[in-house]
């Protein structure tokens, strides 16, 4: 029989999670399944000292107005995104209250018949506030570069 350690007693037998893995599942939370919805205003930053800052890829210029921003996800949400997968998560962990959440988001537009997949890439960072809670202060979403033509 095995002896339990204490930490494995207080865990009940199972292994406490890291920082990262705490802040992974954060952030597939906040960038997954009712992300398709719309912006969910409870993950983003809206106190008066650290107002989120969020590029989004069909407007050419950054925006911290609320109203903005909302726009931006009633766009996002009128295209009837479908299929809604992050392939390639990284987790920065860049102190204890803050991290970085970047990777490609892959989703299909629904509306309409032609039915595309987009591609797109996302940086979300986070910052646990002072009542402890994560919110997003500075999120970009931006479509990569069209592929090169093939050289004759």
């Amino acid at each position: 029989m095995k002896q339990l350690s204490f930490s494995d007693a207080e865990y009940g037998g199972k292994r406490k999670r890291t920082r990262r893995e705490v802040f992974l599942a954060f952030a597939e939370a906040s960038r997954g399944r009712g992300f398709l919805d719309g912006l969910d205003p409870d993950v983003f930053s809206t106190s008066p000292e650290m107002v989120a800052v969020m590029f989004d890829a069909s407007h050419p210029a950054y925006s911290a107005d609320r109203k903005v921003q909302t726009g931006w996800s009633q766009d996002f949400v009128s295209m009837k995104p479908a299929d809604y997968h992050v392939p390639d998560r990284q987790i920065q962990v860049v102190g204890p209250d803050a991290f970085v959440s970047s990777g490609t988001e892959v989703f299909t537009i629904a509306a309409g018949s032609a039915r595309p997949q987009i591609s797109a890439r996302f940086t979300d960072v986070f910052q646990r506030q002072s009542d402890g809670s994560w919110k997003i202060v500075h999120e970009h979403v931006s479509l990569p570069p069209a592929p090169e033509a093939p050289k004759p």
